[in-house]
């Protein structure tokens, strides 16, 4: 199925799951790789890219001991790295840029990676600095294919998060292991939730990380067996959450088995959806966070989603079915690797009927979205998602509070973030045909 009609929702009602996080999988995943003992990693769900991302890391030696639907037993092999076979790492960047790291620590290494045509596309992809401070080389062969092998380097320029927080994070995971014990780095206060999410996970196996001026030094790994409680997946809380915002009515949704992450990306999103409509009360102590719409005013104002560019689109998506006018800024932090997501779901919201505008500084750099809303939209349109997910789910969203039915296109690349976004969306009353 490719294609969905969305109906307008007049509230959502009822009790949920969701999946788990996967960026604090993907680093409970590598972590585990680096450590020599065991590695239990609970609350365990899946997507297309994490699978992937696990066969790697047992091409690299990573051995599953046990494993059911939601718990896995894992043994690494620290420094003692090889690598065993072709890696296929698609047109996943997190995925080819972890290899790369890890690679980096293989002595006469000749790592092949097998990509698709998307992933070279990328002007982020490829990574001078990156490969510098790595000593490693990347050149591409026949067909979509790369071979990584050492090359020593002198140079050594500071990492930046412009492109992309990865290329700081898998340098500080093989960190511990190289003789400078330090990456050096340019950053600002931009996207340092995934760096902190980064330092918290290294801090499991003892590493201790420190940031100064210029550059961030970290302590020696010390192996041992660990647990890791992968908390729930925010982007997907904000699906839900983004979903109840845009519809009209009263909605009521529970999400049970709810696992805080209390990341820096995570407090700011709760206060985000608080001053613009919804009212998210968590419970700690059983496990469970109530969603509804909030019978306050939302506000209205500016507001930055530069530490949330994973859910920025879902959020304007579903502001623009509200009254007032509000601006969102940071919206140069999204992640356009598969599309040009702002202005793809800023033009769709407008062919719904909705009175959005772009925002350009001085330089003619675009980096904010002006909503000014009137109440739902019209709807009844087709919404392309060009094989992105995050746009599609934004057009979903948009649709719930429309006054008329949508089709939205793509749907299958829901697969890629939230694979049971749909049938959720049906448990909690939304018509989808």
């Amino acid at each position: 199925m490719r294609r969905i009609t969305v109906f307008p929702s007049l509230g959502l009602t009822g009790e949920i799951a969701i999946p788990s996080s996967k960026p604090h999988l993907q680093r409970a995943l590598l972590l585990a790789l680096l450590n020599k003992s065991k590695t239990k990693i609970v609350n365990v769900s899946w997507n297309a890219e994490t699978k992937n991302q696990l066969n790697a890391l047992q091409k690299f030696g990573l051995e599953i001991l046990y494993e059911d639907k939601t718990t896995l037993l894992l043994r690494g092999v620290g420094r003692d790295l090889s690598c065993h076979g072709e890696i296929y790492a698609g047109g996943s960047g997190m995925l080819f840029r972890m290899c790369v790291a890890l690679a980096s620590l293989i002595e006469n290494c000749k790592v092949t990676i097998q990509c698709n045509e998307s992933l070279f596309s990328r002007e982020s992809i490829f990574d001078e600095d990156f490969c510098n401070y790595l000593d490693i080389d990347i050149e591409r062969i026949e067909g979509e294919k790369v071979i990584i092998t050492k090359n020593k380097s002198n140079i050594k320029k500071p990492l930046t998060v412009t492109n992309s927080t990865q290329f700081i994070t898998f340098c500080l995971f093989v960190a511990p292991f190289s003789q400078q014990k330090q990456v050096p780095v340019i950053m600002d206060d931009s996207k340092i939730g995934y760096i902190d999410m980064t330092v918290k996970s290294m801090a499991l196996l003892g590493s201790t990380v420190i940031h100064d001026k210029n550059h961030i030094k970290v302590t020696e790994y010390d192996s041992g067996n660990i647990e890791i409680k992968i908390p729930s997946d925010f982007t997907s809380l904000s699906y839900i959450a983004s979903s109840v915002l845009s519809s009209k009515g009263e909605s009521d949704v529970l999400i049970r088995n709810y696992y805080f992450g209390d990341t820096i990306n995570e407090r700011y999103l709760f206060k985000l959806y608080e001053k613009i409509g919804l009212k998210i009360k968590y419970d700690l102590d059983i496990g469970q966070l109530r969603i509804n719409k909030s019978l306050l005013e939302p506000y209205d104002g500016k507001f930055s989603l530069k530490e949330l560019p994973s859910v920025a689109v879902n959020i304007i998506a579903a502001t623009s079915n509200l009254k007032g006018k509000k601006i969102f800024s940071g919206l140069n932090t999204i992640n356009n690797h598969k599309s040009q997501r702002a202005f793809i779901v800023n033009e769709n919201i407008r062919t719904m009927g909705a009175n959005s505008s772009l925002i350009f500084d001085k330089k003619g750099m675009f980096d904010s979205i002006c909503i000014e809303g009137k109440g739902p939209t019209k709807g009844g349109v087709e919404l392309k998602s060009y094989e992105d997910h995050r746009v599609c789910a934004a057009n979903i969203i948009a649709s719930l509070g429309a006054e008329k039915e949508s089709t939205i296109y793509d749907i299958h690349k829901l697969n890629d973030g939230f694979p049971g976004y749909i049938e959720t969306l049906k448990d909690l009353g939304v018509i989808v045909k």
